[in-house]
């Protein structure tokens, strides 16, 4: 009887202490969260007024997009969340959905929204805000 126990116990250390497989994320994952991080830093780059920021991770027709719809601001704060993603032949979409203050000349703006932006290229770059670009405000 002892003998059963104990081979009972062994099989049950052995048998549940295996290392459980990991797998790895897909390419798609992946991609979503590297074009997401770059979609963020252009965020923190515009609410700190860092033109070199935003051309980092832009083609220059994106970059020039963006520049030229900005208004001027004291302060800003953005906040994005990632909502879809999805890939097409012309690219990879990233929705993004976000909440914005903004305040200019002690005139405080609020606006949310939902941002399209297409994102092309390895490592991945904004080609283009397909809509609600959250850089145009405060109205």
């Amino acid at each position: 009887m002892k003998k059963v126990i104990i081979l009972l116990l062994i099989l049950l250390v052995f048998g549940c202490g295996g290392k459980k497989q990991v797998k790895p994320p897909s390419e798609e994952y992946s991609y979503t969260t590297q074009a997401f991080k770059i979609v963020d830093e252009i965020r923190q780059a515009y609410q700190n007024k860092d033109n070199s920021g935003i051309r980092k991770h832009c083609s220059e027709s994106a970059y020039r997009e963006i520049i030229a719809s900005i208004r001027p601001f004291d302060r800003a704060e953005l906040e994005f969340t990632p909502v879809f993603a999805e890939m097409f032949a012309d690219g990879f979409r990233l929705y993004v959905s976000w909440n914005g203050k903004w305040s200019y000349l002690g005139k405080e703006t609020e606006e949310r929204g939902l941002a399209v932006f297409l994102i092309k290229g390895n490592p991945p770059q904004v080609e283009k805000i397909l809509r609600g670009n959250p850089f145009r405000y405060p109205d």
